[in-house]
């Protein structure tokens, strides 16, 4: 549900700007004024932003104190921002999907949030957790975490390097960064590692792979795949699952739209809710006999798939298991089946017929 989230964030980053105060320079303001103070609601166009430290309205004068949650959300224009000493709070998914995004900075002195060693990122102080980064951003050695989504959207960034001191990862931390080529923990991290220079993040003391990208390889001691692992990886067209991976998680690999095919191998006992959701380029997928439930989502919006079949080990569709699939014209549904989630074909136009089996207690609305 987490990706559904952040597509309904960039939405809210849009509207945002229908719902604010006062407008100076392009940049949209809530006020209080019984404190006199600002909040960044959204923003509206291209180039370099620099936040004042006051505004002023009907002659008084307002301290800009905080970006309010999503205010930046989906700026794809925007190319640089500089925070002021007075910003004191840091909305969640400020600067999600600021693909253009080249440059971050909190002036020296902002007693809550920094920018140390100019590494193009905004650093919350007390805890050492890198908030927001951007295509350029380095990681300093002294951060210890990346919060949730952190280059969630930064479609612009081609390379990471993971210092050994980051030992927390928050989820969706790479999630629709389409363009990223290579992902590195240096070696000695205890937390994380990239075995095999895989070109991935891997939970260590899991074999969970948390983040790939187009040019990952799976090595063969990954025993599943974690939530959002590849989610919106435009740039992955092919990828290789081997036989130690038993789990894939939700959203997998949704918005994966260059993946045209893939195999799943027979150790492989459950595909997450969204596991494909939106992968419009896959045309072909083998779902082995290990596989006992579709998720929720689990085939949304594939809209090259045409034809498809369930394995008798499948129990369960979930709700809009196959929703939107426009371009499915056949489906064999096996007796072992026993539930169809709620819209489970839904808005599958080119379905022509659809045959039930006796097994099928459960029909979804």
């Amino acid at each position: 549900m987490k990706r559904i989230f952040l597509l309904f964030s960039l939405l809210l980053g849009v509207l945002s700007a229908w719902a604010y105060d006062v407008e100076l320079d392009g940049i949209f303001y809530n006020l209080d004024k019984e404190n006199k103070t600002a909040s960044v609601a959204s923003y509206s166009y291209k180039g370099a932003v620099v936040i004042p430290e006051t505004i002023s309205v009907d002659g008084k004068a307002y301290t800009v104190t905080s970006l309010g949650e999503n205010c930046f959300s989906g700026c794809w224009g925007l190319t640089s921002i500089t925070i002021p000493n007075s910003v004191t709070r840091i909305g969640e998914y400020c600067f999600s999907s600021c693909g253009g995004l080249e440059s971050i900075v909190v002036e020296s002195g902002n007693t809550v949030y920094d920018s140390r060693e100019n590494c193009n990122a905004i650093i919350e102080t007390a805890t050492n957790t890198m908030l927001s980064g951007c295509r350029n951003t380095t990681i300093p050695n002294s951060v210890t975490s990346l919060g949730v989504c952190c280059f969630s959207g930064c479609w612009g960034l081609t390379s990471i390097t993971i210092p050994n001191s980051v030992t927390r990862i928050g989820e969706y931390c790479f999630s629709s960064c389409g363009g990223l080529e290579s992902i590195v923990v240096e070696s000695g991290n205890t937390v994380y590692d990239s075995r095999e220079n895989c070109n991935a993040i891997i939970e260590t003391a899991t074999n969970t792979m948390l983040s790939g990208c187009r040019n990952t390889t799976i090595p063969n001691s990954v025993t599943s795949l974690g939530d959002g692992c590849f989610s919106g990886c435009w740039g992955l067209t092919s990828i290789t699952i081997p036989s130690s991976v038993t789990s894939l998680g939700e959203y997998c690999f949704s918005d994966c739209s260059g993946l045209t095919s893939i195999t799943i191998p027979n150790s492989v006992t459950s595909l997450g809710n969204g596991c494909f959701w939106f992968c419009s380029g896959l045309t072909s997928i083998t779902i082995p006999n290990s596989v006992t439930r579709l998720g929720n989502q689990c085939f949304y919006e594939c809209s090259g798939l045409t034809s498809i079949t369930i394995p008798n080990s499948v129990t369960s569709l979930g709700n809009d298991c196959f929703g939107d699939c426009s371009g499915l014209t056949s489906i064999t549904i096996p007796n072992s089946v026993t539930s169809l989630g709620n819209d489970c074909f839904g808005e599958c136009s080119g379905l022509t017929s659809i045959t039930i089996p006796n097994s099928v207690t459960s029909l979804g609305d």
